[in-house]
């Protein structure tokens, strides 16, 4: 997998971090906080720029792309278009993303994998882990049987369980997945331990072909009832400790 780093700043929460800085040669960073309509959705104007900024500055179709908050995890969809072989979507998330748009046809945070599931012609199968079991119960039948869910407790039963994934792997990290006592996010949280969230990634890179690994889920810079600085400070050091995981 590519060694470069890509850090998609659209709402300026990484100007108070520093898990980028300390190889500077190998890390890209971007400003995105001036396209408008990308918060929670991004509509077809913000696309395209954001496209021509994928296209401008040559990010390759590997890598490690850390992608700001929930709010812009649809930046996975985005970028999984780059892939032009086939490959298997492994989504870490305490969400299944397969929500409908609520009008139009527009992306949002919370139905990109429904997105790649319609529209990206080389993704062969889909395996969502951590997402909470109510909220995959209120997906469409037709949506929610075209994605292997899989419960935290049975893939850290015996050791790591990875999905058998028959192709590459594009693995898409939402943070919300960590349970809230260990990490803050911007949306409820799941169950999985930091410690699990890092095993994990060190295993799949180990036994799979991983093209290209997505981050997001980092605190809002005005996150409401809890330390701020504190939130910030323990992203900071988890994605610090996926870095390492990573290598």
């Amino acid at each position: 997998m590519d060694t470069n780093t890509w850090v998609f700043n659209f709402s300026g929460i990484y100007d108070y971090e520093s898990f980028y800085l300390e190889d500077k040669g190998s890390f890209h960073v971007l400003d995105m906080k001036g396209i408008s309509g990308t918060n929670c959705m991004c509509d077809d104007e913000a696309v395209a720029e954001i496209q021509r900024i994928i296209e401008e500055e040559k990010i390759p179709p590997g890598g490690i792309r850390f992608i700001d908050s929930g709010n812009y995890h649809y930046m996975s969809a985005i970028l999984a278009k780059q892939v032009k072989e086939p490959f298997s979507l492994v989504v870490l998330d305490h969400h299944p993303d397969m929500q409908p748009p609520m009008f139009g046809d527009i992306l949002s945070c919370g139905g990109w994998v429904k997105e790649v599931l319609d529209k990206n012609e080389f993704v062969r199968d889909v395996h969502i882990i951590g997402a909470d079991r109510e909220l995959i119960e209120k997906l469409e039948e037709e949506d929610r049987k075209r994605a292997f869910f899989y419960d935290i407790q049975d893939v850290f039963k015996d050791g790591i369980m990875l999905p058998n994934t028959g192709y590459p792997v594009y693995l898409s990290i939402d943070k919300d997945v960590v349970t809230g006592d260990e990490l803050v996010t911007n949306w409820d949280q799941g169950e999985m331990e930091t410690a699990q969230l890092c095993l994990f990634v060190k295993e799949i890179l180990a036994k799979r072909n991983v093209i290209a690994v997505d981050i997001c889920g980092e605190c809002a810079t005005d996150q409401e009832g809890c330390d701020i600085d504190e939130a910030i400070d323990q992203n900071d050091s988890l994605n610090k400790a996926l870095l390492e995981c990573a290598k």
